[in-house]
């Protein structure tokens, strides 16, 4: 299904931007066919490789990046040009004195075939770059004020793969420590490739330092490339998974109720999805809760159980700026940032890293994210 979206939508460029430039046949062919192939690149992976996201120098990862991805947003330059051209004339057609645009195909398409490989060389950059921090104060109505001012960092969807080698990471601990938190998160997505593929891309998580440790959920990707062997590799890096089950922590003479679900893509895999319920039975019921989900569209559920805070990742935040909102249509209208569902508080992290099938993010930043709770008896 998705190669032959993406040869329907290649057919769209041809036929509005190549076929009208004054070249000969044969070069409007070949131009034709590179835009197909460019189209196809996660397909010809997957034929090759086995995947559509094979084990590449990061390097050629960034460069058929930067070619997938401006083909994508010359499809959506090109659709908006359209809807300009249309507007237009239809302005003419009640006022004839509107003038048309000064450019001729072959302006508009070096024009448009510039601006998308300028933009997507730009998405690529803020894609594979290592994280700014991204600092931010959530209130919790029930939280002791002994707690106030307790500091959370949550590393979500990081990827780690080829894309985002052993040095990216230790980037990313080195920044995540440098804060100091009292606790650290992973919600979900840890890693891409089977286990044995990233020992050495992983090893420098095992320097994560909190008082109070770190802890994960599952997302979609570690069902992926063997969800055992995750879980395994993970207690390995000192991250404990919570796997549809909680932790009482206790700091400043409280305790803190911190749980974690799988990812909806489990029983697929047969294996148990997520269980907020279960997650926290027998969890103090007069103590703060935070819950780890991976999909932002479990907060429903967890409003139901009296969580005060559900940490999600999972979105990227859309990737694309002025389109990102349909990721968030496919996601109950979660996209990045904070919402709320009754007294149940939701935060959606960008992510830290991505899947780098589709390695862009244009204006829509990566995060380390620290954040600092605070107590609503402090107002």
């Amino acid at each position: 299904m998705l190669h032959i979206l993406a040869t329907s939508l290649s057919l769209y460029v041809i036929v509005r931007l190549i076929l009208p430039l004054r070249l000969p046949l044969w070069l409007k062919l070949v131009l034709s066919l590179l835009v197909v192939l460019v189209a196809l690149k996660l397909y010809f992976f997957r034929m090759a490789f086995g995947t559509m996201m094979p084990e590449l120098p990061r390097w050629l990862t960034a460069a058929t990046g930067v070619l997938h991805g401006s083909l994508i947003l010359l499809i959506i330059l090109c659709a908006l040009r359209d809807a300009l051209l249309l507007a237009l004339w239809l302005a003419r057609k009640a006022l004839p004195h509107v003038p048309t645009l000064p450019f001729s195909n072959g302006e508009w398409a070096s024009g448009l075939l510039a601006l998308s490989l300028l933009l997507s060389a730009v998405a690529v950059w803020q894609a594979l770059r290592v994280p700014d921090v991204r600092k931010l104060s959530l209130t919790l109505p029930r939280l002791p004020q002994a707690l106030n001012g307790l500091r959370i960092v949550q590393l979500s969807d990081p990827h780690i793969s080829s894309g985002f080698p052993r040095d990216w990471v230790q980037a990313v601990v080195d920044k995540t420590n440098a804060l100091k938190p009292d606790l650290i998160v992973i919600t979900g997505d840890l890693a891409d490739g089977p286990p044995a593929w990233r020992s050495g891309d992983l090893a420098p998580l095992a320097d994560l330092r909190a008082p109070l440790g770190v802890f994960s959920c599952t997302g979609n990707h570690e069902y992926y490339w063997g969800y055992q062997g995750w879980m395994a590799k993970s207690r390995e890096q000192g991250i404990r998974p919570l796997e549809n089950a909680h932790v009482v922590l206790e700091t400043r003479g409280q305790k803190l109720v911190l749980a974690g679900v799988t990812d909806q893509a489990a029983p697929a895999f047969g294996l148990p999805g997520p269980d907020m319920r279960r997650a926290l039975e027998g969890a103090p019921r007069n103590a703060a809760r935070i819950m780890l989900a991976h999909r932002p569209r479990l907060v429903e559920q967890s409003a139901q159980e009296n969580v005060d805070l559900q940490l999600s990742g999972h979105t990227h935040g859309g990737q694309l700026f002025g389109v990102n909102q349909i990721v968030g249509w496919f996601n109950d209208g979660f996209l990045a940032g904070t919402y709320h569902a009754g007294r149940t508080l939701l935060y959606v992290s960008p992510g830290s890293g991505l899947w780098t099938g589709f390695p862009l993010r244009l204006f829509v930043p990566s995060e380390i994210t620290e954040i600092t709770l605070r107590s609503g008896k402090n107002g």
